[in-house]
C-alpha cells in the first residue's frame, strides 16, 4: 500500500483519479478528461460503471470522451448485470469510470465481482476514475455514516468541497478517531499512482484535514 502521510491507498500499477462532478462541457472538466486519457497505459476499452445515476449524463460523457480520443466506451449497469457479465466487461478495460449518483447504491453495487474486477484492472496498470459519488465510495468513510470501499484507507472523501463542507467533514472525523478527510473542490482532481505518485489537477482545490488520534 503506497503511503504518503496521511494518504494510504491500494497497491497497483495503475492510477486512481478522484474528481468532483462538474459541467461536462466546461473547459476545466474537459481538460481533466484530457489529462485522464494520458494516463491510459493500454489501448483497451473504456468501461463506465453506472448504478442508478443519470444514464443520459453517462452517455453524454462517453460521447465527449470519444471526441477527445478515448478508446471505445460502453456502459455497465451494475444493478442489472450478473457477476459473470460484469467481470467479462471489465477484464480488458484500460479505463474504468465510477459514475456519479447515490453513493450508498453505488457502494453496494460495487461490492463483490465489480470491485474484484476493479482491483485486477488497477494491478495491471488500469486507470480508475471516480467522479462525485464514484470518488466518495473509494474512501473508508461515507458522510452518510456508512463504510466506503477503503481504497484510500482511513479517509472520508468529500467532493464539491468548499467552506460549507468543513463542518460536515469535522463531524465525521470527530466521531471516527484516527481518520482524515480529503476535500476535492469543484474543478479539481486528486491523482494517486501505484508507485506513490501524487498529482493535483485542475483548480488545485484539494484539502486534507487531519482527524483525532486513534483511541
Amino acid at each position: 500500500m503506497p503511503i504518503v502521510p496521511p494518504l494510504r491507498w491500494r497497491d497497483g500499477g495503475g492510477w486512481l483519479i478522484l474528481r468532483s462532478y462538474g459541467d461536462l462541457n466546461d473547459p476545466i472538466t474537459l481538460d481533466l478528461d484530457t489529462q485522464t486519457l494520458t494516463k491510459i497505459a493500454r489501448g483497451e476499452p473504456l468501461a463506465y460503471l453506472w448504478a442508478g445515476g443519470d444514464i443520459e449524463d453517462a452517455d453524454t460523457h462517453l460521447d465527449l470522451l470519444e471526441d477527445l480520443g478515448a478508446p471505445t466506451g460502453y456502459l455497465v449497469d451494475l444493478l442489472t448485470e450478473d457477476d459473470e457479465t460484469i467481470t467479462a466487461q471489465l477484464k480488458d478495460a484500460g479505463l474504468i469510470i465510477l459514475g456519479d449518483g447515490d453513493e450508498r447504491t453505488l457502494r453496494s453495487a460495487l461490492v463483490g465481482a465489480a470491485e474484484a474486477a476493479l482491483m485486477t484492472a488497477f494491478r495491471r496498470e488500469g486507470v480508475i476514475l471516480g467522479i462525485g459519488a464514484g470518488a466518495r465510495v473509494l474512501g473508508s468513510l461515507l458522510l452518510t455514516h456508512g463504510a466506503g470501499l477503503g481504497w484510500v484507507a482511513g479517509a472520508c472523501i468529500l467532493t464539491d468541497y468548499d467552506l460549507t463542507s468543513a463542518g460536515d467533514m469535522a463531524a465525521v472525523l470527530l466521531n471516527n478517531p484516527g481518520t482524515y478527510g480529503i476535500g476535492i473542490g469543484a474543478g479539481a482532481g486528486l491523482v494517486l499512482g501505484g508507485d506513490g505518485q501524487i498529482e493535483v489537477w485542475g483548480t488545485g482545490k484539494v484539502t486534507v484535514t487531519l482527524g483525532g488520534n486513534p483511541k
